[in-house]
């Protein structure tokens, strides 16, 4: 397991986004826990990046999340946060 770093910009997301969406905290943790055992579970974006998408739960107001990340042996570090409720159409 990898200790999860986050960047001020990603902290300032999460709460800020917490008011709307109440369960988010719980969808985060859930979403820092699996990329810190399992990281090459997204896609590598660039030489260094990988981009992440924790789908949304319309049902339970949950908000997709999508984060930009890299990781080594020990760490991830969360560089960007996207909080989004999807539109239906």
């Amino acid at each position: 397991m990898r200790t999860v770093i986050e960047n001020p910009n990603v902290s300032e997301t999460i709460d800020r986004e917490v008011s709307n969406y109440p369960r988010l905290e719980e969808a985060y943790d859930a979403l820092k826990w699996w990329l810190s055992h399992v990281p090459q579970a997204g896609e590598i974006i660039d030489d260094l990046h990988w981009l992440y998408k924790q789908d949304a739960d319309t049902h339970l107001n949950l908000p997709s999340i999508l984060v930009i990340y890299t990781f080594d042996a020990s760490t991830v570090v969360f560089e960007f946060i996207l909080v989004r409720f999807p539109v239906i159409q």
